[in-house]
């Protein structure tokens, strides 16, 4: 039996599939691994539209993605700024030291849960009720912080060294 040559068409058509399939994979990964740069993440753009907590009603209770965020020097403070993207708290992973007290900034406006921030080892809560919430953490000892969302599943994380 002679095999029969494959057309153009069904080059073009398996090309066409494969990308289809290769595209979204590609920038999922890329935003689940970050630059992989050293560069510092790009400033998050927090959308004007009242959010919903995505770890409770999309992702069926998954773990957040790490979302790496950097502390600035303000007013003798290291600041966190966290907006509200997406459905998750971004960015979600910040490394902070000993050395000056932690205030935490969260903008952006959510209809459940992911508006209720708290951080349950420091028994810190806030509601983003205006859009804004500030949340003086104060000097904390090395180790690891983690905040979330009212229920307990959206999360991000603070580690002190």
């Amino acid at each position: 039996m002679t095999a029969r040559p494959r057309s153009r068409s069904f080059e073009v058509l398996l090309l066409a599939v494969v990308v289809a399939v290769a595209v979204p994979v590609i920038v999922v990964a890329s935003r689940a691994l970050g630059s992989g740069d050293g560069a510092p993440p790009a400033p998050v753009t927090v959308s004007k539209d009242v959010q919903s907590c995505a770890s409770c009603w999309i992702d069926n209770g998954s773990p957040s993605p790490d979302f790496p965020g950097k502390a600035v020097i303000e007013g003798g403070a290291q600041v966190l700024r966290v907006g509200l993207v997406e459905g998750y708290y971004r960015p979600n992973r910040f490394t902070v030291t000993t050395d000056l007290p932690v205030t935490v900034i969260f903008t952006g406006r959510a209809e459940d849960c992911l508006g209720e921030p708290e951080f349950p080892e420091l028994g810190v809560k806030g509601n983003l009720d205006t859009g804004t919430l500030t949340l003086e953490l104060g000097w904390l000892k090395p180790g690891t912080y983690l905040w979330t969302c009212s229920m307990g599943v959206n999360e991000g994380r603070i580690t002190v060294k």
